[in-house]
């Protein structure tokens, strides 16, 4: 996906960034009715509802205890670190050997 965007140093993928942050900051005043919603869903049985973990994971990822300026900062961590992650470049070989799809 970097690649599509230009690179991860383009101006697209710039722009990805910061609507992916203002994106973030604009959905976390919503974050307890979203969480409240996914309660909802606890005994549904689906295994990505496991109870009260499932509902502390998802309040973690709203990082309501930081300021906007703190918030936006971990924000752009979990984008380099998804960048980065082991685990994707590990898919995106993966793409590339069985598909021809590359990625750099």
């Amino acid at each position: 996906m970097v690649v599509l965007m230009g690179g991860r140093y383009s101006q697209g993928y710039q722009l990805f960034q910061n609507l992916t942050v203002k994106a973030f900051l604009a959905i976390r005043p919503h974050a307890e009715q979203l969480v409240s919603t996914v309660q909802l869903m606890l005994d549904t049985g689906l295994p990505s509802f496991k109870g009260e973990p499932t509902i502390r994971r998802l309040r973690d990822r709203f990082a309501l205890g930081l300021n906007e300026r703190q918030a936006a900062e971990f924000m752009m961590g979990i984008v380099r670190n998804a960048h980065e992650n082991v685990r994707s470049t590990a898919y995106d070989e993966f793409q590339r050997l069985q598909n021809g799809i590359p990625y750099k």
